[in-house]
């Protein structure tokens, strides 16, 4: 029921350390952020132009969102500080591979749930595209069948409380859940949107396998670069006059962006 290449089987399991002082490594320290996992339409954060998934946002008003010791720093507060008020978010689109400053309007008016309307955990953005699982086909009266699944254009990319780093982190989350119902995100590739899958995965539906359907790994396996979603395309152009000007210290690059940060602290 699974399609894993043998590259994808031995892979060794790719470790993180905590953030733990001097244990902690420095790029994975910079290059981390609040992941947009999903975003609701009409929302503050759908005005914005956030795209879900492939958004990190990494400063507000001009302030880092991670600590010197690579905690995460209280959006939400920022957020609950600047309640119909513009907040100006830099972020960076691993998609489009480049970062672009858009503002945030937070609202208690908007009609839906949260100031922002979107969904975000604090995580590294560091190969960030390359841990999905692409649905390939699915089976008739299958659990993948049944939760919704599509075959080809599917993409599962995480759970709500799971992030994945490994190649084995979706396998082992399958086998532990046998029989009980299972939240996952899945980005489609023809509606360019992630929206969150329940499935039972189990081995009584009739067929082989506990979730019915084929799933592929690895570098052929990746969601594919696509520039026609016109946030995206923004994302890869250069501002015109009269727009804001990208943050210049949070531009990622091979030092990350904590280095031009503190940089811009001492100046100031």
């Amino acid at each position: 029921f699974f399609h894993r290449p043998a590259a994808a089987q031995h892979l060794p399991a790719r470790r993180r350390r905590l953030a733990m002082g001097a244990e902690q490594s420095t790029l994975d320290v910079q290059r981390v952020g609040y992941h947009v996992l999903q975003v609701q339409p009409r929302s503050p954060g759908s005005d914005a132009g956030l795209v879900a998934f492939f958004d990190f946002i990494v400063a507000a008003n001009g302030a880092p969102l991670v600590n010197d010791d690579g905690s995460s720093a209280d959006f939400v507060a920022v957020l609950r500080d600047n309640v119909d008020t513009p907040v100006m978010l830099v972020v960076y689109n691993t998609r489009a591979e480049s970062t672009r400053e858009v503002a945030l309007v937070p609202s208690t008016q908007w009609g839906g749930k949260g100031l922002a309307g979107i969904s975000i955990r604090f995580c590294s953005f560091e190969h960030a595209n390359e841990h999905v699982w692409h649905v390939l086909d699915v089976y008739e009266k299958s659990p993948a069948a049944a939760a919704g699944l599509e075959s080809r254009t599917d993409y599962i990319v995480g759970t709500p409380d799971l992030v994945f780093n490994d190649s084995e982190d979706f396998f082992a989350l399958i086998g532990q859940n046998l029989g009980k119902p299972l939240r996952l995100y899945v980005y489609n590739t023809a509606s360019d949107a992630v929206r969150t899958v329940t499935i039972t995965p189990n081995n009584d539906w009739g067929g082989h396998g506990c979730l019915g359907c084929d799933v592929g790994y690895g570098y052929l396996h990746r969601i594919p670069r696509a520039e026609t979603n016109p946030e995206l395309l923004r994302a890869r152009q250069p501002l015109t006059p009269g727009e804001h000007k990208l943050h210049p210290l949070m531009v990622p690059g091979h030092d990350g962006y904590v280095a031009g940060a503190q940089q811009q602290q001492q100046q100031q």
